[in-house]
């Protein structure tokens, strides 16, 4: 599906597909999954090749910066996610000229999304393709910052939960209901981590595609592009050490989980540890007087079946009251 956006123009631009010429008032072309002849199609009308999906999953550098002519081609590593809700990469290609710019993308992405939505209310996209370029990239880097930003708040929420109620201390829980507790919180931060990696692959694009841009576009472009390029290379680094500061944090999370994991496991092997010392000797004693021996006093004396009782329930309660006395439970 291709979509031809102006500065000018509030929404679609109609083309005729079936010629060689573009909407002269387009400066931006979003191919969207574009069938075999709407490659052909944009491939006539902007005399290059358009990037397959093979080419933009590239992972080297001379792959995803290249010129070819006139045109600058590009491939960012964005980051979307799949019918479960779990992210993944997807890559978007750019070939950018003076007049205009080519996106190729193959999956849906929410930064696009809003992208057209405000396309479509306020026509707010610079001029030229450098210009609709920088747009793009200013769209996609404020996605990035919301992205994150919900993740510093799930990872709040989790180490308040965590840290600021009785979870890790040492009252009595519900085995259950804690290591429910605990799958819930592993998969929540081990999902927003591996959200913020993704978008350290897109940032990592980012701080490869300003400089390269500013050199190779350098003879056509304004003081404002220059400004607002300088001002995305800023934020994608301060976005980056952000996303650093979630890694480790994530990284600190995890760490707190499994070694809270860990002392429940523990906890339960000492109960059960408790337990079976405190039943060793009534086990012992009942055995002792059930043995089918023909000559046993006890059997004999008049409180026998008392004091065997007794005896049981002492030997039963003392390693119970050392154990209380040491702290064990």
């Amino acid at each position: 599906m291709l979509m031809f956006y102006g500065s000018d123009a509030h929404g679609v631009i109609p083309c005729d597909q079936s010629g060689t010429h573009l909407p002269p008032q387009a400066n931006w072309i979003d191919a969207f999954n574009p069938t075999t002849e709407e490659v052909a199609f944009l491939e006539r009308a902007l005399g290059t090749r358009v990037p397959t999906l093979a080419d933009l999953e590239e992972i080297e550098s001379s792959s995803r910066l290249a010129t070819d002519g006139d045109n600058i081609i590009m491939s960012l590593p964005a980051t979307t996610k799949d019918a479960t809700g779990f992210p993944h990469t997807a890559p978007i290609g750019f070939v950018m000229s003076k007049e205009r710019v080519l996106t190729v993308r193959f999956e849906r992405l929410p930064s696009f999304e809003g992208l057209t939505k405000k396309l479509t209310e306020k026509g707010a996209i610079s001029h030229g393709g450098l210009g609709a370029t920088v747009t793009i990239l200013e769209i996609i880097i404020d996605h990035i910052a919301d992205v994150l930003e919900r993740i510093g708040g799930d990872l709040d929420g989790i180490s308040r939960r965590v840290f600021a109620t009785d979870m890790i201390s040492a009252k009595a829980r519900r085995p259950r209901q804690t290591n429910d507790t605990l799958k819930v919180f592993l998969q929540t931060v081990g999902r927003s981590g591996d959200l913020a990696s993704k978008m350290s692959e897109t940032l990592l694009g980012f701080n490869r595609m300003i400089p390269y841009i500013a050199t190779h576009a350098s003879a056509y472009m304004t003081a404002d592009c220059k400004t607002r390029l300088d001002v995305m290379g800023q934020d994608a680094k301060s976005l980056n050490d952000y996303e650093e500061h979630l890694t480790n944090k994530t990284q600190f999370l995890l760490d707190t989980l499994l070694g809270i994991a860990n002392i429940e496991q523990n906890n339960v092997f000492r109960v059960l540890t408790v337990v079976s010392v405190v039943g060793i000797p009534p086990t012992f004693f009942a055995s002792m007087w059930g043995m089918n021996f023909k000559t046993m006093p006890e059997l004999d004396w008049p409180h026998g079946y008392t004091m065997g009782l007794s005896v049981i329930f002492i030997s039963a309660l003392l390693p119970a009251v050392w154990f209380k006395v040491k702290g064990w439970w």
